[in-house]
């Protein structure tokens, strides 16, 4: 038992470190030289190879035969708005490492108690089943909040390159290049790089909106498609969306406001309530105490 947690562990660790040490420097970028004609070629590129990363050689091909078959479409979408850090197959194979091990490690720390051992088994699996999903769920809130705070910058900075007399497609990749890289960006990135491989202005920015799934893009994509739709100037829609998402912004923040009172309850009644109590009652219970030698310790 001892061998197989110690061989599963070791498996573990490389996983992870295999996974997660190659791709944070893989999002898509504009590069400066994107205007040049020198770039044809990686622009051809698809946006997986950007965002995939490494492969798990002749393991990764033994296991994409396998995803072929599998229904693996809603997991595959939850990636993409994740940002995807992995690709379906080593989430895949990030879930089982998970199942297998979580059993080992309870039965090796909890296993000699008075744990029932089919109910310490089951808990185990669904603690390892459940581990990847908190995980993705975690990268899907921490990018929607990251490209949530750098959106009203960026609109303005589109803004103004757009009433400066730019296309809205040279706007994009001006701020782009401008600004450092970030989720948002790297979206913004991705639409430009699908307009060139003869996509549409409106099918990369539906694409856009499908790839990060937030009301904010939606609404800022309805936006923009119905400007270009109805021939309203790009400038005065960009205008108008930039003063909706501080807004929303702001309404946000008042709305978090209100909720920290309810969230500070549990940490006043369980370790702050506590505290006062024996700093407060404390001198008097010791006075009472001293005086009534009966009550004495």
């Amino acid at each position: 038992m001892l061998i197989l947690a110690v061989a599963l562990l070791s498996l573990s660790a490389f996983m992870v470190a295999y996974q997660f040490t190659g791709e944070a420097s893989e999002k898509a970028h504009l590069p400066a030289e994107m205007l040049t004609e020198k770039t044809e070629a990686s622009l051809a590129l698809s946006a997986s190879a950007f965002k995939t990363g490494k492969k798990l050689g002749f393991l990764g091909d033994r296991f994409r035969a396998l995803e072929q078959r599998l229904p693996s479409g809603a997991i595959k979408r939850r990636l993409i708005k994740a940002g995807s850090p992995m690709g379906v197959t080593e989430f895949m194979l990030f879930k089982l490492l998970a199942l297998a091990i979580t059993p080992v490690v309870a039965f090796i720390f909890l296993g000699s108690g008075s744990f029932p051992k089919l109910g310490l088994f089951f808990g185990s699996l669904f603690l390892g089943w459940m581990i990847p999903e908190l995980w993705l769920n975690s990268k899907i809130k921490k990018r929607h909040s990251a490209i949530r705070r750098d959106l009203p910058s960026v609109i303005d900075l589109l803004n103004l390159c757009v009433s400066g007399g730019l296309d809205f497609m040279l706007a994009v990749v001006r701020v782009v290049k401008d600004l450092k890289p970030c989720q948002l960006t790297g979206e913004l990135s991705e639409v430009y790089r699908q307009t060139q491989m003869g996509k549409t202005r409106r099918e990369a920015l539906k694409n856009f909106a499908w790839r990060v799934d937030m009301p904010e893009i939606h609404s800022f994509v309805r936006t923009l498609v119905q400007a270009d739709r109805m021939g309203t100037p790009m400038a005065d829609a960009l205008k108008l969306q930039a003063e909706e998402m501080r807004t929303r912004r702001y309404h946000d923040g008042e709305a978090m406001a209100l909720k920290a009172p309810i969230k500070l309850l549990f940490p006043l009644f369980a370790f702050i309530l506590p505290v006062v109590l024996i700093i407060v009652g404390g001198p008097i219970i010791l006075q009472f105490t001293r005086s009534n030698p009966a009550f004495g310790f």
